[in-house]
């Protein structure tokens, strides 16, 4: 217990201790996720600019395939050689703040970064920001296993570089400390919100610094307002949104089956299924380059293109399943960003027919192409107050917080109503975790009393005999904590737990 005491005192200290450390994570992390960001950026301009020339030469297209099956097969390689780099990355750190696993932090980040770099710059539809977060968190632990931090301090460290890793990578400061409390480490702690704000705050600072201080999708002009008597349109956006982030899901939890299928007929080994996708994707490029990467172009371009209906759709359905394809060959690269194109699309969609009905005028559409991205991004995540601020602060528009809250909170209802998941949790869920954590040992964490359990001795908990409540924090007083003690609401309580039960210790008590 000697070691529990410890991590307490640093729990209950000055708060300095907390920004200290966020400066630090906030300065690493920043740095690594801006050369991340900065690569694919001159990488994705040259291969662009290669499609480009092949469509007057489509000799080029050849030279084109043989170097891209090259480099999907490096990839594979490091695929191989390090699993955990697979995909957005989220799951996993979600899966290591529950103590499901322990990842070797260096492997993960080279491995990731020269891997994320190159699958997303070729042109396959990823996104950046699920590398940035997970590149940003092995940054954190870095730091961490440097200091020789504790493992209650050590997750503070890994959520907090999450967090700077998402700030770094589309400018967003305070969507990042959202998306940590929100979708990440699922409870509040003064410790992981503090430390969190700060490294995200100073993540931003060195992204602002290498690439300007422009938002990340400014759309260059005032989005308008509609009439209040108008607002039941921005319910029925919510209600389709919220169905189509539902089938989303569903297709993208299901669509490693056509990997498989087509592995087992061609014997292609799992961790290369890139090599297929890059035979599906280089067609796309050829004909309509401007729909390869994340999305970033071309939300942009929706936005400032005056576009029929049937070219939405078409690029709609394209990017869908292109983006099913991209994901599922579990190259390196995350569905973030593909998700809000697929969901500005989808918003401008919807405004079109209602400008079509004489509904709306056409000056409203890109407000319509935010309201899509923020809604469908909503539902997916089940993260509203994170797709509300992210969206908000990549646009660079406060104004319309009301009309985006309004369609986010619609969506995620009606998401929640068809028993629709987090798509990260439902992730974590399916993966094959082939190093589950072999720490034992109790350590310490977090919690905050919630009114599930507030008003209640600790006796009436019945917790397991393995799960120890230390310590409460209640007004800046602090006492020990026994088997009497009244747990209040919104108190701070300090629990030992085995690491792999962490998850059962929240269900308990949150």
């Amino acid at each position: 217990m000697e070691n529990h005491h410890r991590e307490f005192r640093f729990s209950a200290s000055s708060i300095m201790s907390f920004v200290w450390r966020g400066i630090v994570v906030g300065i690493v992390s920043g740095i690594v996720v801006s050369l991340f960001r900065l690569a694919i950026e001159m990488l994705f301009e040259e291969m662009i600019f290669i499609y480009q020339k092949a469509q007057t030469n489509p000799l080029l297209l050849v030279p084109l395939t043989l170097t891209s099956l090259f480099v999907v097969w490096i990839i594979s390689l490091l695929v191989k050689s390090e699993p955990d780099i697979k995909g957005s990355g989220i799951p996993h750190i979600e899966g290591e703040l529950k103590g499901l696993l322990q990842t070797d932090w260096w492997s993960v980040l080279w491995k990731k970064f020269i891997a994320g770099s190159f699958s997303i710059s070729m042109g396959f539809m990823l996104g950046r920001e699920g590398p940035s977060i997970q590149l940003g968190a092995m940054s954190a632990k870095g730091v961490a296993k440097f200091l020789k931090a504790s493992r209650m301090e050590t997750r503070a460290f890994i959520a907090s570089g999450a967090a700077a890793g998402l700030s770094a990578a589309f400018n967003a400061p305070i969507a990042g400390l959202l998306f940590v409390v929100e979708e990440i480490y699922h409870h509040f702690s003064r410790m992981v919100w503090v430390t969190a704000l700060v490294a995200s705050l100073v993540a931003n600072f060195i992204s602002l610094n290498i690439f300007g201080l422009t938002p990340v999708l400014s759309m260059n002009q005032e989005l308008p307002f509609l009439a209040l008597k108008q607002y039941w349109i921005f319910i029925l956006l919510g209600m389709f949104l919220g169905v189509m982030g539902f089938g989303y899901e569903k297709v993208i939890l299901n669509f490693h089956r056509f990997y498989d299928f087509v592995g087992e007929n061609v014997h292609i080994p799992p961790y290369a299924y890139g090599i297929i996708g890059c035979f599906l994707v280089i067609p796309v490029g050829y004909f309509y380059p401007q729909l390869l990467g994340g999305g970033h172009r071309l939300i942009l371009s929706i936005a400032q293109e005056n576009m029929l209906l049937t070219t939405v759709c078409f690029y709609f359905i394209i990017r869908f399943f292109w983006s099913m394809l991209s994901y599922s060959s579990g190259l390196p690269g995350g569905i973030f960003l593909p998700m809000l194109t697929l969901g500005s699309l989808l918003g401008m969609a919807f405004g079109l027919v209602l400008e079509h009905l004489h509904l709306i005028s056409a000056a409203a559409l890109p407000l319509f192409i935010v309201l899509g991205m923020a809604g469908y991004f909503g539902a997916i995540s089940k993260a509203p107050l994170t797709a509300i601020i992210l969206v908000t602060e990549m646009v660079g528009d406060l104004k319309q917080l009301m009309t985006i809250g309004i369609v986010t909170l619609v969506a995620y209802i009606v998401m929640d109503l068809l028993k629709g998941e987090p798509i990260y949790e439902a992730m974590l869920a399916k993966m094959t975790i082939a190093h589950t954590t072999d720490i034992v040992e109790p350590t310490l964490i977090e919690l905050i009393v919630s009114d599930k359990i507030a008003g209640k001795k600790v006796r009436e908990l019945n917790l397991p005999k393995n799960i120890l409540i230390t310590t409460q924090i209640y007004h800046q007083q602090s006492e020990l904590v026994d088997g009497e003690t009244l747990l209040h609401a919104g108190a701070t309580i300090f629990v030992v737990v085995n690491e792999k039960e962490m998850s059962k210790v929240t269900e308990l008590v949150m």
